[in-house]
């Protein structure tokens, strides 16, 4: 029936009220976005999390409303008090329980096999998996818009430095931005074990130090959130970088695990996380020379994580803009191609950067020891695998399993050699380079210093062979893919120059 037209006795149809215009998510956002929050914001999961949150903060007020008022010379002492229930309550949803939520985000899509339906739908992996944490993220924010409130109705109590809070408190959720983009990286992973380590260690770790540490550190943050040093506020900046960096890290593995092989992530991946680190450091030097060597060993982890364990076959069809590029192109290709033969060369190229920086800024001997055994410890891993798992299906949690049981190995040696300080203890685990660190931390002139030195940088020299060794075979194939890519673009060039002649 077509539609009829206003006459004088028919109004005119009147445009849509507003609040019916805001009844579903906009268009512009990502369907994967919106699909996601629609589920999650039904989730019991974050319903219950939200009431119980909303539940504890109103008695805390409730409760310490009339004592603040009756003892009035108290009231900031009191309001103090109040800041670290508040902060502490507010760290425990967004930074245990919001982070656990992402670690079956992928592995539900991959165990139901509804990937490839998405990719169907034009839906890139990294839109998949980019989605997911924004949609987690975003449940973190409407818990901490939750919260304000009552944070700033703290205000009244007295004593209390609003900026410096406020920033701390959204400190805190680009923090629990950062775990959450780890456990949904990881959730592509497919590995069972690496996930309940995350769940049970992480998680347990995280409330510990929420509970038993974090209340005793909020003036700390606080005073150094108010921006009132520079050297404090590069630091806070600089860590949030970090952070940034670490968010996009391991959202990327997320992708790499689903993407298709002919999509190179590697490149774009290994060129960032090296201007991340020589600026990071860099950054950090002028304040704190340990911060920004100790910095810089992270992001190398990062980069190690994701250098040690990429699929080792690809296309050739990657090889193509290397190969417009001429000899350079080909030569960076031995660094920049997807897997991890050319990873274990950036992997060494990575090295003499760093020690390089070192050289440049602050060439103590002691700075040299810590990198050593750093970029040894990360390197045991990935040889033991060139060892023994070469073939492994999932390099990724096998070589994280590995590092995470020498991080674990290294504190209880630690522990022990503080109780009974006996150094054949660590010399016998020195294959683990991390074990040396208390040897390393002693003062500089002790006659240790160059032996840890010394057997450190043997033991990281080996291992890099080992891993070299190891990746020569794939390297060597690589010729032939490139091949194969000049084939096709000659064949290319003809179809192209065909029709004009």
């Amino acid at each position: 029936m077509a539609e009829t037209s206003p006459s004088a006795t028919t109004p005119p149809k009147l445009p849509p009220l507003p609040i019916e215009s805001v009844n579903d998510f906009p268009d512009r956002l990502s369907p994967m976005l919106v699909k996601e929050l629609r589920q999650g914001l039904r989730t019991s999961t974050f319903v219950i999390l939200f009431l119980v949150l909303q539940g504890l903060l109103a008695i805390v007020l409730l409760v310490t409303t009339p004592i603040a008022t009756a003892e009035g010379s108290l009231s900031g002492t009191v309001g103090e008090v109040v800041s670290k229930i508040v902060f502490c309550i507010y760290a425990l949803g967004i930074l245990v329980v919001q982070p656990l939520r992402g670690i079956s985000a992928v592995t539900t899509e991959i165990r139901q096999n509804t990937i490839d339906l998405m990719v169907l739908t034009r839906l890139s992996a990294w839109r998949i998996v980019y989605g997911k944490w924004l949609s987690i993220v975003g449940q973190s924010a409407l818990i901490a818009f939750a919260i304000l409130p009552y944070l700033i109705l703290r205000y009244s109590f007295g004593g209390m430095q609003l900026f410096a809070e406020l920033v701390l408190m959204a400190y805190l959720f680009f923090i629990s931005g950062t775990l959450t983009a780890i456990t949904v990286g990881l959730s592509a992973t497919g590995s069972v074990l690496l996930r309940g380590l995350v769940v049970v260690g992480g998680s347990a770790v995280m409330m510990g130090y929420i509970f038993f540490g974090l209340h005793r550190q909020i003036p700390e943050f606080v005073e150094i959130l108010s921006f009132t040093r520079s050297d404090q506020s590069l630091t806070a900046l600089a860590i949030l970088a970090i952070a940034v960096y670490a968010s996009y890290f391991f959202l990327e593995v997320g992708t790499t695990a689903i993407a298709p092989t002919s999509e190179n992530r590697a490149t774009r991946k290994r060129l960032l996380g090296l201007t991340i680190m020589v600026g990071s450091y860099l950054l950090l030097h002028a304040v704190d020379p340990a911060l920004a060597l100790t910095s810089a060993l992270i992001i190398a982890g990062c980069i190690s994580l994701d250098l040690f364990s990429e699929r080792a076959k690809f296309p050739s069809v990657i090889c193509r803009r290397f190969l417009r590029m001429g000899p350079l192109g080909r030569a960076s290709g031995r660094l920049l191609y997807p897997g991890w033969a050319t990873g274990s060369l950036f992997f060494l190229t990575m090295s003499l950067v760093l020690f390089l920086l070192i050289f440049l800024t602050n060439p103590d001997p002691r700075n040299y020891t810590y990198a050593a055994i750093g970029l040894g410890t990360l390197a045991f891993p990935a040889a033991l695998i060139q060892l023994f798992a070469r073939d492994s299906s999932n390099r990724f949690s096998l070589y994280l399993t590995l590092l995470l049981l020498c991080f674990v190995l290294t504190a209880i040696l630690s522990e022990l050699y503080r109780v009974v300080p006996e150094k054949l203890l660590l010399w016998v685990f020195s294959f683990i380079p991390a074990v040396l660190l208390p040897i390393a931390g002693q003062s500089a002139s002790s006659p240790d210093q160059s032996t840890v030195l010394l057997v450190s940088a043997i033991i990281t020299g080996i291992y890099l062979l080992i891993i070299l060794g190891g990746s020569l075979p794939r390297m060597a194939a690589l010729s032939k893919l490139e091949t194969e890519a000049l084939e096709d673009l000659d064949a290319q060039d003809l179809a192209e120059v065909g029709p004009d002649h």
